[in-house]
């Protein structure tokens, strides 16, 4: 497995890997550890149902994000999201020992568009416009990740976005959480706002 890093900076990094790990749709399963994947849920322009989702039931700013997303007549669309909190060695006794993990899974509409140079565009014109936070500590981490299958369509790659939110108690972490997917929709509805004679919405 190959896992190439395209571009970093401060508080971000987009890579590329080269392995496929879902194909769209997906059922919904039980874990081993007891947790369950709620299975995809086709949110492309009814993104009312994003309240009916268990993890935006989690974060308000995550909801906002899968609504942002999936509007009506957006060429975007999610294809499945987590998070959950995970413990971590501080580096010092002032630096948070938690965050907030997470990924949502975002892709064009039209299967065609998928490709790995397209989403990586994508990538940069969302990162391009979001914004950093004085008030909270947050990190994004987005790779261009190849899909077995969307609905059907082989060679397809999704943007598999983590936004990371850290703090040093729970509420600290998921209000982090929360402002970067707050700033992650604010930039989508920048990208979104573009023409759709734009080079990023060529078919």
């Amino acid at each position: 497995m190959a896992y190439t890093i395209l571009a970093q900076g401060p508080g971000y990094t987009v890579a590329q890997d080269d392995e496929a790990h879902s194909s769209i749709p997906y059922a919904a399963v039980d874990r081993e550890n007891g947790d369950r994947n709620h299975g995809f849920v086709d949110l492309a322009d009814r993104p009312e149902l994003a309240a009916d989702i268990p993890e935006a039931g989690r974060s308000a700013g995550l909801r906002t994000l899968l609504e942002t997303v999936n509007g009506v007549g957006s060429p975007l669309m999610t294809l499945g999201c987590e998070c959950g909190v995970f413990l971590r060695e501080p580096e010092s006794e002032q630096a948070p020992d938690r965050y907030i993990g997470s990924y949502v899974a975002i892709a064009f509409r039209v299967a065609g568009m998928n490709t790995a140079a397209r989403i990586y565009e994508l990538a940069r014109a969302v990162l391009g416009r979001t914004a950093g936070s004085e008030a909270h500590h947050y990190t994004f981490e987005i790779t261009i990740t190849p899909l077995r299958a969307l609905f059907g369509h082989a060679g397809c790659f999704e943007m598999h976005t983590n936004a990371l939110g850290y703090g040093r108690d729970d509420a600290q972490a998921w209000a982090a959480f929360d402002a970067a997917c707050l700033a992650l929709s604010t930039a989508v509805e920048g990208v979104l706002a573009l023409p759709r004679d734009d080079v990023i919405f060529q078919a």
